[in-house]
């Protein structure tokens, strides 16, 4: 006989592979929405390095 918190348990489980199979457009979708965070993320920081790279000259030629 399976104890409550057994069929919780497995009806839990049960739903998570369901979900699993029957949604791997919104797997994929939400991966593509965090590459591009990240590329997006990246882009500001590069751009961030060159403007402190720019600063940085500025301010060495400036101590001249």
């Amino acid at each position: 006989m399976y104890l409550v918190e057994d069929l919780a348990t497995e009806e839990s489980r049960h739903k998570v592979e369901l979900a699993e199979q029957l949604r791997p457009a919104r797997r994929q979708l939400t991966l593509r929405r965090a590459r591009r965070m990240e590329q997006k993320a990246e882009r500001r920081m590069f751009r961030a390095w060159h403007r402190a790279a720019e600063l940085r000259g500025t301010l060495e030629s400036a101590d001249y």
